[in-house]
């Protein structure tokens, strides 16, 4: 632009002289022919001068054509360039749309699957809770005989310790056990707590008579340790059953008896009623019914 600006400021300077010599040859030809030679030469003069100089405003136009020339073409290419990357992109735009379709309508799928899937584990989950525990009917579960009583013969030290510690006469025949082993877990050291002995019983109705027997007879001891015989529930039992100890607190506070019924129900007798209740948070609120009134 710059180049073109400083060719037509020449230009103009050029006609402007064109036109002053043109003046100049009309003012010597009418004072006279005397001088009309040298006014030839001059005028001839000026004329290659001004003949020169657009020629070489032409070059410049010229040069300047081609640079702005060279320029468009450098302009096209880029923009025929961005326009072959812009396609490209619109391509993958459309096949990630296409993908994302796809892949909607899988997970749509697979959260349906996955609904049933949940439900039917859920409903799995019972099962095997149910088969578990009643796997675990005839289990009894000792607390607190200390690590290295049973001398190694478990199965036998427990024939010989439920009559003792229940009474012999309860038991119009020796109990049988299937088998008895400490719970699963690491041997304590000899400052905690001893671990669990599981027993078999072989007969049901004996197991329902040893429980009966030690609610009974609470608290029980051997050698001079405090022994409780529990029924052996699955761990998701007593999870449940332990949610209530809190508000059987409060309700034996309050005057009532509560009992667990399996699996985890909680059954309380207040003022001769009986109320069951399934959850923790049902039998709070009874407790605070029957204590507001205690208290008042």
């Amino acid at each position: 632009m710059e180049k073109l600006q400083l060719a037509q400021k020449s230009n103009n300077r050029t006609l402007l002289r064109c036109s002053h010599g043109q003046r100049m040859l009309k003012s010597q030809v009418g004072w006279g022919g005397a001088s009309s030679g040298a006014s030839n030469e001059a005028i001839l003069a000026a004329v290659t001068a001004q003949g020169a100089q657009v020629a070489k405003l032409f070059e410049l136009i010229d040069d300047l054509k081609k640079s702005i020339e060279g320029r468009l073409d450098i302009i096209e290419s880029s923009l025929a360039t961005m326009q072959k990357e812009q396609r490209e992109i619109e391509s993958r735009v459309d096949v990630i749309d296409e993908a994302m379709s796809s892949t909607d309508s899988r997970i749509s799928a697979l959260e349906v699957t996955c609904g049933q899937l949940r439900e039917e584990n859920a409903l799995l989950k019972v099962k095997l809770n149910d088969l578990e525990g009643r796997s675990r009917r005839c289990n009894i579960r000792v607390l607190g005989i200390k690590e290295g009583e049973e001398q190694g013969r478990p199965t036998d030290f427990i024939t010989r310790l439920i009559p003792e510690v229940l009474g012999k006469d309860n038991f119009a025949k020796p109990v049988k056990i299937d088998r008895a082993h400490r719970s699963l877990r690491p041997k304590p050291q000899p400052d905690e707590r001893p671990r669990a002995i599981i027993a078999r019983i072989h007969n049901a109705r004996d197991v329902a008579n040893i429980l009966r027997l030690s609610r009974l007879h609470s608290p029980l001891m051997y050698n001079g340790a405090r022994v409780s015989i529990f029924p052996d529930y699955t761990a998701e039992v007593v999870s449940q059953r332990m949610a209530y100890n809190n508000v059987r607190k409060k309700l034996t506070e309050a005057g009532a008896k509560c009992s667990l019924p399996y699996p985890a129900k909680l059954q309380v007798v207040h003022n001769n009623t009986v109320k069951t209740f399934l959850s923790p948070a049902e039998a709070d609120l009874f407790a605070s019914s029957i204590s507001v009134i205690t208290s008042a």
